[in-house]
């Protein structure tokens, strides 16, 4: 891993601006036009990734392994949202962050997510062998 350069209590804020595929109507017909869950979880997961880039070394890369959220309020399509991830805890490769989730409004909800800083070649090694493998391929 590259020196340490994210410390506990550092924090990164992720923004994007919604947009009409990103509807909780997406996933069910009957939910209304709003911000999808599965969005928010994207934009908590930006967030601590994004903190935690300093520390990655060359042919390192992070990935998500754990995402407590809570949504806990509607936001309209078309709005900002932005998530501030806060490192809590930083145990060899392992990350834990608490994230704060907000519309142009107000506090839309939190989340606890844990990443972990991986081997890059492995790990793409891993999933093309998982790939040949339903390919039939040897």
């Amino acid at each position: 891993m590259a020196s340490a350069n994210v410390s506990i209590g550092d924090t990164f804020t992720y923004e994007m601006t919604t947009t009409p595929d990103m509807g909780a109507h997406r996933f069910q017909d009957s939910s209304p036009p709003v911000f999808a869950t599965p969005f928010l979880v994207g934009a908590v997961e930006a967030a601590a990734a994004r903190l935690m880039e300093p520390d990655l070394g060359p042919g390192q890369m992070s990935v998500g392994g754990f995402v407590e959220l809570r949504h806990t309020k509607p936001t309209p399509l078309g709005w900002k949202v932005r998530a501030v991830a806060r490192l809590v805890e930083k145990e060899g490769r392992k990350y834990v962050f608490e994230v704060e989730c907000f519309d142009e409004l107000e506090q839309i909800g939190t989340a606890r997510h844990v990443r972990f800083v991986i081997d890059q070649e492995p790990f793409l090694r891993a999933v093309e062998k998982k790939a040949a493998r339903k390919e039939g391929r040897p």
